[in-house]
């Protein structure tokens, strides 16, 4: 290329990974533990032990009914915070795999190990089962006026078992088919390294993939197998989302009934499930050793539906101040009130800030776009503005008073942590994060046999004066 001829897009923009030892470098880099990595695990294992310690106390102290369900606001919190990005993690790979999208190969399997914290998700979510009030009103009697029999839930005539018994087995149905979709996803890798392992590491490659030969019918079933499995997790992964902030969150509001809540919950697991996967991609690439295997176009590809999300993001926020604003009646009014601009008034302008301004002022740029760090910086800022949209609603939900009342008529004040709340909050989150560096080294973070592929359908060529990707389309 001659001197006074740039090339539009950075030397880095794609990558050709070598084929041959790919094999070889990524079984290194799963079997390896640096120190940095050391550090991690153990500090993340700290901060979860001290979860642990936060919730013995504040178990010790408040119990599950004595003082009723307040003091478990930012439990709630956390638990709603881990689920909602780690059971939308998995659909960045599920989506792009269905969309055919070349770009998403290397960071499919950073989506899909996310499936070992739904195991999580599941245990997390059994204190729960104790905190939540009953629906129907235990103090409820003839002639009491101002107070519910039952209060408003999405559980009509309240079935058997509602809410605890469905919430649980809808987590426990998305743990079971995100692990399907690792299991699925990971079986070539395993069966590949098997030949080269030794010790444990043998003897789980030959439990997990004794089956696989790599014969055209097994490729074969297997993209189909995803394909299902994908389309199922997606459905059920909205549905327990639902469940989820309508049990835990609006119920939970006298007088709360809100169409917008649950869509504007699923855009932000899917705002901040994308965000972590760039920022783990981010991390890779820069001090993991994976330059030649991620490259520029999976942060500049993946930033536009950031930026996509990031407006649907605020559109829905519209569209819930709107109806409240308009409607005008009393117990909307307070709602407003409330969680937008008196009680958690500071928290919610730095959730807009966070989640809102500060990602789309950064990825409206293409020249940050077109590079590894913009969108995993955006990311950081939306992780954040997430967890203080959490506690904005969960944990004021779970503090908004008589749970029985006909509607909020008065506006109650925000309620802040306490030290036993900051331990459980990053305790969860340290269980979460410790569980997920595990997994990265149990099965490899890079999905080979995905960026094999892609490797054998692009290549780069000249035309003119530029330098750029030519790609098959194998389908």
């Amino acid at each position: 290329m001659s001197s006074h001829h740039e090339s539009p897009y950075p030397a880095d923009m794609w990558v050709l990974p070598n084929a041959q030892r790919l094999s070889w470098d990524v079984g290194g880099k799963t079997r390896s533990l640096p120190s940095f990595y050391k550090l991690a695990l153990v500090t993340t294992g700290v901060l979860a032990v001290l979860g642990v310690v936060g919730f013995i106390l504040r178990l010790s102290i408040d119990g599950f009914t004595a003082n009723g369900h307040g003091p478990w606001g930012y439990y709630a919190a956390a638990f709603a915070y881990v689920f909602l990005i780690t059971g939308a993690a998995p659909l960045v790979a599920v989506a792009f795999r269905i969309t055919k999208s070349h770009w998403r190969r290397p960071i499919s399997r950073i989506a899909e190990l996310f499936a070992v914290v739904g195991v999580v998700n599941v245990l997390l979510y059994i204190p729960m089962m104790f905190i939540l009030p009953p629906i129907n009103n235990p103090n409820f009697g003839a002639g009491v006026h101002g107070e519910l029999a039952t209060r408003r839930t999405i559980w009509m005539e309240v079935p058997f078992g509602a809410p605890h018994l469905w919430d649980f087995l809808g987590l426990v149905a998305l743990a079971v088919t995100s692990l399907a979709i690792l299991w699925v996803s990971a079986t070539p890798d395993m069966a590949e390294a098997r030949s080269s392992a030794t010790g444990w590491r043998r003897l789980k490659y030959d439990l997990l993939s004794s089956h696989w030969y790599g014969s055209g019918r097994q490729w074969t079933r297997q993209k189909a197998n995803l394909a299902i499995l994908g389309a199922l997790y997606f459905m059920m992964v909205i549905f327990v989302q639902f469940l989820i902030v309508s049990d835990y969150a609006m119920s939970l509001i006298p007088g709360w009934k809100d169409s917008i809540l649950p869509p504007l919950y699923a855009v932000t697991g899917f705002q901040s499930a994308l965000s972590l996967i760039l920022i783990i991609a981010f991390v890779m690439r820069r001090w993991g050793g994976y330059q030649e295997y991620i490259g520029i176009s999976q942060f500049w590809s993946a930033s536009k539906i950031q930026l996509g999300l990031t407006l649907l993001w605020t559109y829905h926020l519209f569209a819930f101040f709107i109806t409240f604003w308009y409607g005008r009646l009393e117990v909307e009014q307070n709602m407003l009130r409330y969680l937008l601009f008196q009680s958690y008034g500071p928290v919610f302008w730095a959730n807009l800030l966070f989640i809102f301004f500060i990602p789309f002022f950064i990825l409206i740029w293409n020249p940050v776009r077109k590079s590894d760090w913009g969108p995993a910086l955006a990311g950081v800022s939306i992780l954040l503005g997430n967890l203080l949209f959490h506690i904005r609603i969960f944990v004021g939900a779970f503090n908004a008073g008589n749970i029985y009342d006909l509607g909020l008529s008065t506006v109650p004040p925000a309620v802040f942590p306490d030290i036993w709340d900051i331990l459980m909050v990053i305790g969860v989150l340290g269980l979460a994060t410790f569980l997920y560096l595990v997994a990265a080294k149990v099965i490899p973070i890079l999905s080979i046999w995905e960026v094999k592929e892609g490797a054998l359908y692009q290549s780069k060529q000249r035309l003119f004066h530029g330098e750029y990707l030519v790609l098959a389309k194998p389908e």
